[in-house]
Order: C-alpha cells, then sequence, then structure tokens
C-alpha cells in the first residue's frame, strides 16, 4: 500500500538549525524539499549564501587515504554530533603536515632520480666508448655531436664526408639505428650538421655533469638510481605505514567530517531571513507521532503539520508499506514505474500472481528447492532482495511440484512414497489450458476492477464511464464471456440481450473523449478536427478488441511452458536410456544431473520473464500508470555513494 503523507513546515533560530537537522530530520524519515520553490516571493527571504566549512575538510581527509591507496570507512549506524570545526581541524592539520613532509622528501628525490635517468639514458648507448666524455668539452677548435641515425643513412653518408673536415665513429648499433659521434672543426660545423640532418641524424645531449669514461659513470649512476629509488620506497612505504597505524582515528574523523558536510548542505535548500531558517519537506504518517514528540521538546522551533489534501498545490512523494513477505516484489513494480501518490500499490497483488505463474510453469519439487537454496544463499550473502524473491519463487515450484508428483522431473516416486494421485500436466493437457484461460480471464477483471478503483479516487467520472478500462470495457468483456459461456454450456440466454452488452459499451468507448468531456462538464466536446477524431477512435476501438482477445489468449502460454518443462525433462530422460546402453549407469546420471542443471538455469530464466512479461503487458497496461515520484527521505550518507 501507499503510506500516507504530510507536509512540515519548519521554521527555528539559525544557530539552532544544524542541532535540529540531526535529532529530528536525520533521526525521522523526511523528504527535503526546496523551500525557495515556496518562499522564493515572501518578502525577506533569501537563500542561505554562506560557505560549507566542512567541505575542505572532507577532501583533507580523502587526500589522506589517497596516499594510502586507502578508502576510509565510513559508519553508516555512527551517532551524529555537531562539533565545530575547530575541534576537528587542527587535528586533520596535524595528519597533513605529518603526510606532506614525508611527502616533500619523497617528490625531491623524484626529480633528482628523474634527472639521473635522463643521464643514464644519454650514457647507455655510448657506454662502449673508451673515451673520457668531459675531455670532449675541452677542444678549442673543434665541436662534436652524439646522436643516432639510421642505419641506410649510416651507409650512406660516409660517401659525403669523404672530402670534408669530419671524423665519424660508430658507437653502437639495433636493428634500426646505429649510435654514432663525429667531430669537426668549428668554422664547418654548420654545413657539417646540416648534412647530418639531412641524413636523418637526431642528436642525444650530453650533460657536462658526466664525468670519466661512459661505463664507469652508468654503473655510478645505475647504482644511485637504485639507492634513490630503494630510498623512495622506503618513505612511501612510511607513509603508507603511518596512515595505517592512525587508520581507526581516521575512520572516525571521516565519518564525522562526512555527516557534518552534508549537515551543511541542507542549506541549500533551505531558506532564512535575518535570524531564523525554514524547512519544508514530506513526512511518512508512521513517523507523524515521534516526530511531533521530538519537535515539542525543542523550544523556539515553530512546526506547522498539513495533511496531503490541504497540500493541493504539490503531490506528495510514494512510499511503500508492504508486510515484509512482500517487498522483495516492490523491485517488480519500481522496474515497471512507482505508483503515484493516489494509485493503489500493486505489489501484494503482483507478488501473488507472480508466485503462482511461475509455480505453474516451473513445477518440480527438487529443482524448486535448489532455487529456493540458491536464493537463500544469495539473501544472506548479500541482502539482495533479488535472493528472497527466489527463496519464495522456489518454494512455489515446489508446491506445484507437490502436485503434479515431480521430482527432479520423476512424476512417479513422490506419488508412491505419499501415496497420492498426482495430476500430471501431459495427461490433463487440455484442461489445464483451458484453466490456466480462466485465470487470466478471472486477472484480466481484477485488474480492470483496480482501474476502475484508481479513477473513482481521481474524481474523474466521464473517464470512469468511457475507459476502455473502466466500467464501459468491464461490462463488454463480462457481456463477451457470458455470449461465450451461453454458447458453450446452452444456457438459453437471450442473444438480443447479450449483443446490446455487446454493441452499447462499444458505443460508449468509441465515443469517448466527448462524451467523457460532456460528463464531466467541460467546454469544448468534440475536437476541432472531427473527421480525424473518428478515424482515430474507430482504429482505437479495434485495437481495444483485439487486445482484449489477445490478452486472454496470452494465459495460455502458462500452460503451454508447464507442459513444455515436462517435455523437456522427458528429452533428457530418453537422452539418459540411450547413454545408459553405451556408458553405463554411471553415464545416465550424469546425463540427468546435467539435464536438470540446464532446466534449472535456461528455463528457470525463461519462465520467470515469461512472468514478468504477463505482469507487464497483459495486468499492468489496463490499471497501472506508475508515473509517481519515489519517496527519498534525507539520509547522510558517504560522499562516494551518492
Amino acid at each position: 500500500m501507499v503510506e500516507k503523507m504530510h507536509f512540515v513546515n519548519i521554521a527555528g533560530p539559525i544557530g539552532l538549525m544544524d542541532t535540529f537537522v540531526i535529532q529530528n530530520i536525520v533521526a525521522h524519515e523526511i523528504e527535503l524539499i526546496d523551500a525557495g520553490s515556496v518562499l522564493s516571493s515572501v518578502k525577506g527571504i533569501r537563500r542561505f549564501q554562506e560557505p560549507n566549512p566542512y567541505k575542505k575538510l572532507v577532501e583533507k581527509v580523502r587526500m589522506l587515504g589517497q596516499v594510502a591507496d586507502i578508502d576510509f570507512y565510513y559508519e553508516e549506524d555512527a551517532p551524529v554530533t555537531m562539533t565545530p570545526t575547530a575541534l576537528i581541524e587542527p587535528e586533520i592539520d596535524g595528519y597533513e603536515r605529518q603526510i606532506e613532509t614525508i611527502v616533500h622528501i619523497s617528490d625531491s628525490l623524484k626529480s633528482e632520480l628523474s634527472g639521473k635517468v635522463q643521464l643514464r639514458n644519454q650514457i647507455e648507448p655510448m657506454k662502449n666508448l673508451q673515451v673520457e666524455v668531459q675531455s670532449f668539452f675541452d677542444f678549442d677548435y673543434m665541436k662534436f655531436r652524439f646522436g643516432f641515425m639510421p642505419i641506410d643513412s649510416f651507409e650512406k653518408i660516409f660517401v659525403y664526408i669523404e672530402e670534408m673536415d669530419c671524423i665519424l665513429y660508430e658507437i653502437s648499433r639495433n636493428e634500426e639505428f646505429v649510435y654514432v659521434i663525429y667531430f669537426m672543426p668549428r668554422s664547418k660545423k654548420q654545413d657539417i650538421d646540416n648534412l647530418f640532418a639531412s641524413m636523418f641524424f637526431k642528436r642525444i645531449w650530453i650533460s657536462s655533469d658526466i664525468k670519466g669514461y661512459p661505463k664507469d659513470a652508468l654503473e655510478q649512476l645505475n647504482n644511485e638510481i637504485d639507492e634513490m629509488t630503494k630510498r623512495i620506497e622506503e618513505l612511501d612505504q612510511q607513509s603508507k605505514a603511518y596512515i595505517e597505524a592512525n587508520i581507526k582515528r581516521l575512520d572516525e574523523l571521516y565519518t564525522y567530517v562526512v555527516q557534518l558536510d552534508r549537515i551543511f548542505e541542507v542549506r541549500d535548500i533551505a531558506m532564512r531571513s535575518d535570524g531564523a531558517f525554514y524547512l519544508m519537506g514530506w513526512l511518512p504518517d508512521s513517523q507523524l507521532a515521534a516526530f511531533e514528540m521530538d519537535v515539542d521538546k525543542q523550544p523556539g522551533i515553530t512546526c506547522v503539520i498539513e495533511d496531503d489534501e490541504t497540500v493541493s498545490d504539490r503531490t506528495p512523494p510514494t512510499k511503500l508499506k508492504n508486510p515484509k513477505f512482500f517487498e522483495p516484489f516492490e523491485a517488480l513494480v519500481k522496474m515497471y514505474g512507482v505508483p503515484s501518490y493516489n494509485e493503489v500499490d500493486p505489489t501484494i497483488f503482483i507478488g501473488i500472481t507472480y508466485m503462482v505463474f511461475f509455480g505453474i510453469m516451473f513445477g518440480d519439487v527438487g529443482q524448486g528447492l535448489i532455487i529456493s537454496t540458491f536464493g537463500a544463499f544469495l539473501y544472506k550473502k548479500s541482502g539482495n532482495l533479488l535472493g528472497k524473491m527466489a527463496i519464495y519463487l522456489g518454494a512455489s515450484a515446489a508446491f506445484s511440484g507437490l502436485i503434479y508428483g515431480s521430482l527432479f522431473g520423476n512424476e512417479e516416486v513422490l506419488g508412491e512414497l505419499f501415496h497420492y494421485t498426482p495430476v500430471k500436466p501431459m495427461s490433463v493437457m487440455m484442461e489445464m489450458l483451458v484453466a490456466t484461460v480462466v485465470m487470466g480471464v478471472l486477472l484480466i477483471i481484477a485488474v480492470m476492477a483496480i482501474n476502475i478503483k484508481n479513477i473513482y479516487i481521481t474524481e474523474d467520472i466521464g473517464r470512469l464511464l468511457t475507459d476502455r478500462n473502466g466500467i464501459a470495457g468491464l461490462v463488454f468483456y463480462l457481456a463477451a464471456l457470458l455470449g461465450v459461456v451461453t454458447a458453450y454450456f446452452e444456457l438459453g440466454i437471450s442473444p438480443i440481450l447479450i449483443l446490446i452488452l455487446l454493441i452499447a459499451p462499444m458505443i460508449v468507448i468509441l465515443l469517448g473523449h466527448p462524451l467523457s468531456n460532456m460528463i464531466n462538464h467541460k467546454s469544448e466536446i468534440f475536437p476541432k478536427d472531427k473527421v480525424g477524431f473518428i478515424i482515430e477512435a474507430v482504429f482505437e476501438l479495434i485495437e481495444t478488441l483485439l487486445s482484449f482477445l489477445s490478452n486472454t489468449i496470452s494465459f495460455l502460454r502458462i500452460g503451454a511452458f508447464a507442459l513444455n518443462h515436462v517435455g523437456f525433462f522427458l528429452a533428457f530422460d530418453m537422452l539418459s536410456e540411450i547413454v545408459a546402453e553405451s556408458a553405463g549407469a554411471a553415464g545416465s546420471i550424469v546425463v540427468m544431473i546435467f539435464g536438470n542443471l540446464l532446466i534449472i538455469v535456461l528455463e528457470g530464466l525463461i519462465v520467470g520473464i515469461q512472468g514478468m512479461r504477463l505482469t507487464y503487458y497483459e495486468l499492468f497496461s489496463r490499471f497501472f500508470i506508475g508515473d509517481g515520484s519515489e519517496f527519498k527521505p534525507f539520509v547522510i550518507k558517504n560522499l562516494e555513494m551518492n
């Protein structure tokens, strides 16, 4: 069912706002709305402008966690207390300073390490050069260049440098390039550099910091890089160890600052005057008494509570309130849409019908119990309501399986064990198909009755009388059923009476739009485009008649899938007998186990989807609009979870 809502208007001194939010908004389920949407035009009322002092504290604590690759734990059930920033910030800053000291040293080492890695990259290609590198920088009349060039360019360039004052040495090479060093007079460096550039020579700049023979310098650099890398790793471990040593307190601080940040953000949807705050929201009826009692204990707070009927300018949110047994089926409803506030909540109705659909289509004691066991495991492990639903669906399948006498596909064991005669689907094939159609007929009548109630709540009398799923549609459907039953059982009811009961509602549905406008006393009865209206109305009437027929016949699929379930097992039973002839009893058992697992997974999924299809298309489409807004109470959550 949809829980009744109350609209709350709250005002109080600004200094008490945060405390009030903690003690009354957080403690009770209240969906806050933007008070500005109601009070923005009131003179002297304005938005809060003050910055959030807790936002930076949240970021500081989160940055501490990033240093150690840790996500701090947010304690959902921790008590909410109003702690001033002056008491929390110094402690957080202390942790931050400690980490910053370590990080500063580490960053300095990383910068120095980067420079040494660049030097190593310069030396690596020339490590086999048996000359002290600094001697290259001592030439007065000569210049040198070190770099690499493609192998084919290296082989060609000798032709061009024979008549030039240039000395070229190969240092090393790989599959693509040759690392070289060449010497030249200062006076000819421009021409020679241009020549080498045209041959795709790429220069590597050698730092003057490199001393001695390249091989020795490289060895020294490698040692220094290893030591610096080790030191950086030690500093990183030191910072992580520091955070981990204080993890418990940092978790507490993280919880505090997230709570305070979220409390302060209530100002985004509140309004204020010079000395007062104003909050507005929706309160469920189940919370009303406790909320009023707590508010009365707080001096200076004014709270006006209005019933939903008196708040005509805004629609209350929808909070579903169902017995715990049916709560998992709320997910099925919400997948289609949230019931509007004045709409009938279909959760219990759909919960019962969906379990019946699944049980009839997937009737087997053993397979049903396996589904229930898996559902129980899933629900216990994760708390997922889908697991709880699987428990119910499996139990429904097991109950139907008991009626069918089916245990892992065997239809003999249960009957012999408990001395009763099962209802075997294959033996009553026609009766089962007819029974599922009859069930579909009753469900369609039920959902049309629900739709009539939904329309009645909205006080739209015109639509109530003329809608194809209203009274006119129900009369037509009942008349059609009466005609079928009369013809089959030869009841002797006058065909003229049945014909009148069929034609009259068809005319009402055909002229539903103008008739509804007339009944509701609207000024414009017919639309301006009368020809277009007639054509559209005729097609809608045809679609209505076809939908009644197709929706009714669609329930045949329940019986068909029940028969298919048996047929699927019979196929594996025959296969197991064939395998038994060649592989013996062990092979037959393997086939049966595999067959049952395949049926549970594959057919269980198909049956679940088919049950959902019947729910959405054959039932929901006739009465459920689902355009409501889900009730979302104000809660304090981890920023990462929002």
